[in-house]
C-alpha cells in the first residue's frame, strides 16, 4: 500500500512539472509564433488532463488534492492547564560477588540513579504557551547492576516558556465516595459461594497487608528470599527517609517568570534506591535485599502569560493600534479595516538614535463589558497589568472622542482597581480626517490634563513626537 502511494505522489509530481514547462514555453514564444505557442499549450494541456485521469483511476475515483501544510501558523495561547511528572528513581540491585573460588561472596549490588526532574526556563524567543505540552514527563533513572554498577540519572526535562508566565500549583478535583453505597453494590453482587469465598480471601490478604510495616513495599528482594527477610526493625538510610518524606509532603509551587535564562525546579526526580552493600551490618552479612526508587514529583500546574513591555496600547476596535506599532517598531501585526483585527498581542520594539530601546504591546480591542469577559474580555485584559505606561489610542475623528477615553478607563478598573493610576497618555489617531478632528482635539487639549498628541499612523505623520513623549514618561 505504501508503495501505491509514493507512485500515486509520483504521478502527480510529474503532472505539476509539465504544467510548469507548458506555461513558461507559453510565455517565451512571442507575438510572431503565436499560433505554435498555442498548439504547444494544448498539447501540453492534453498531457496533464490524461495524467490526471490516469491519478484519478490508480487512487480509485478519488482526486490527490496536495498537501497543504500550516507549518509556522500556531495558534496564540496564554493559558494552558499540564500535568508534569517527574522521573522514577532507579531500583537498588541485590547481587553477590561469585568466582571460581569465591561461592559466597561479598554484596555488590549496585544503587540505582535518580529520576529525571522537570525544569522551565525562560526564553525571550517564545512568545506564547502553544510550546508547552499538555503532559510532561521526564525519564525515569536506570536500576544498578551488578559489580556495584550504579545506574545513570534519567535525563531531565527542559520546558522553555516566555517571558512573563506565571506558574500556579492546582490541587486535582476528585469525585467524593460513597462508601456505604460501594458496600450495597457490592453485596448485591455477590450470589455464589465461589464468590463470596473469593472476597473472604480478598479481606484476609486486606488484613494482612495492613497489619505488615509500611515500608515492605520499599524493597526488593532476592529470588526466592522474600518470606525470609526480617525487615520489621531494619534501620532504614537517612538520605532516603528524608527524600521520602519530600515525596509525601511537597510544598506548594507559585512561580512569577520574568527574566531571560531564569530556572525553576517544577518537579523533582525520584530518589535512587540503594543496593544490598548499604545494609552490611554485624549482624547482617548477606543482605538480600534492596531499595526500590521513589515516584517522581506529580503536579497539576496552571500557567498564564502576562506579556511585559514597557506600553500598552488601550483602544477601542478599529482605533489604530496595529497601524501604530508597524508605523513606530519593527513589528508586523495583521492591519484590516474590520474590528477585531488583532486577536492576540504584538510585542514591538521602538529604536531611537542614542540605542535606547522600547517595548510596545499591542493589545486586542477593549469593548464595554470587558471586564465581565465579554468580547476577548480577560484574553486582553491580563496583558494590560504588567505594561508600566499605558498610552490610549483613540481615534480623534469621531463624534465624542473622550467619551471613548472613558470608557475605556472604568472597564480597567473594573477588572482591576487602582490600574489607570499608571502613568499614561492619549494618542489621538486619525487626525488627517477632515475639520472634525482637529476641532475635537481642540476642545480636548483644552479640558483635559493627559498629555494627548494628535497623529496619522497610516501617514506616519507626528509619530516620532508621540515616541519621545512616551520616553519622557518612561524617564520619570
Amino acid at each position: 500500500m505504501r508503495t501505491h502511494d509514493i507512485h500515486v505522489q509520483g504521478l502527480y509530481k510529474l503532472t505539476q512539472r509539465r504544467q510548469i514547462r507548458s506555461s513558461s514555453s507559453e510565455a517565451s514564444s512571442g507575438k510572431a509564433n503565436e499560433g505554435a505557442g498555442d498548439s504547444e499549450v494544448s498539447s501540453g494541456s492534453a498531457v496533464s488532463t490524461l495524467d490526471e485521469s490516469a491519478i484519478v483511476a490508480s487512487t480509485g475515483g478519488q482526486q490527490l488534492r496536495p498537501n497543504k501544510s500550516k507549518l509556522g501558523q500556531r495558534n496564540f495561547v496564554d493559558y494552558i492547564r499540564c500535568t508534569t511528572i517527574a522521573g522514577r528513581g532507579g531500583n537498588g540491585c541485590v547481587s553477590f560477588f561469585r568466582d571460581s573460588f569465591v561461592p559466597r561472596g561479598p554484596p555488590n549490588g549496585g544503587d540505582g540513579g535518580n529520576g529525571g526532574d522537570i525544569w522551565f526556563v525562560v526564553d525571550e524567543n517564545e512568545t506564547s504557551l502553544n510550546c508547552v505540552k499538555r503532559q510532561l514527563k521526564a525519564a525515569a533513572g536506570v536500576n544498578g547492576k551488578g559489580k556495584s554498577m550504579h545506574g545513570s540519572k534519567g535525563t531531565d526535562l527542559v520546558v522553555k516558556v516566555p517571558r512573563g508566565t506565571i506558574v500556579r500549583e492546582i490541587m486535582p478535583t476528585q469525585p467524593p465516595c460513597n462508601e456505604d453505597q460501594e458496600n450495597a453494590r457490592l453485596q448485591d453482587s455477590v450470589h455464589t459461594q465461589e464468590s463470596k469465598r473469593f472476597l473472604d480471601a480478598l479481606s484476609h490478604r486486606a488484613k494482612t497487608r495492613v497489619q505488615s510495616p509500611d515500608t515492605s513495599d520499599l524493597f526488593v528482594h532476592y529470588p526466592r528470599w522474600e518470606e525470609r527477610n526480617e525487615l520489621e526493625n531494619l534501620p532504614m538510610p537517612a538520605e532516603y527517609l528524608a527524600a521520602k518524606w519530600e515525596q509525601d509532603h511537597p510544598e506548594p509551587l507559585s512561580a512569577d517568570l520574568v527574566s531571560h535564562g531564569e530556572r525553576t525546579l517544577i518537579a523533582k526526580g525520584g530518589f535512587g534506591g540503594f543496593g544490598n552493600p548499604r545494609f552490611i551490618s554485624s549482624s547482617e552479612r548477606q543482605p538480600h535485599y534492596a531499595l526500590r526508587g521513589l515516584m517522581g514529583q506529580r503536579r497539576e500546574l496552571e500557567l498564564e502569560l502576562k506579556t511585559i513591555a514597557d506600553v500598552g496600547l488601550v483602544g477601542m476596535p478599529n482605533a489604530g493600534k496595529s497601524t501604530f506599532l508597524g508605523a513606530v517598531s519593527n513589528a508586523h501585526p495583521k492591519i484590516a479595516s474590520y474590528p477585531f483585527t488583532t486577536l492576540n498581542p504584538y510585542i514591538g520594539t521602538v529604536e531611537f538614535r542614542d540605542t535606547f530601546q522600547i517595548t510596545v504591546a499591542d493589545i486586542p480591542g477593549l469593548i464595554p463589558g470587558a471586564h465581565r469577559n465579554v468580547g476577548l474580555g480577560h484574553s486582553f485584559l491580563r496583558h494590560v497589568e504588567r505594561s508600566r505606561v499605558l498610552a490610549y489610542i483613540v481615534d480623534i475623528s469621531r463624534e465624542s472622542p473622550w467619551n471613548d477615553l472613558e470608557a475605556l478607563q472604568t472597564e480597567l478598573n473594573l477588572y482591576s482597581p487602582g490600574l489607570t493610576d499608571r502613568p499614561s497618555l492619549v494618542i489621538a489617531n486619525k487626525a488627517d480626517r477632515g475639520n472634525r478632528a482637529r476641532e475635537n482635539f481642540e476642545k480636548w487639549q483644552a479640558m483635559t490634563s493627559v498629555p494627548l498628541v494628535p497623529i496619522s499612523a497610516k501617514f506616519n505623520k507626528n509619530i516620532l513626537k508621540a515616541t519621545y513623549t512616551i520616553r519622557q514618561i518612561l524617564g520619570k
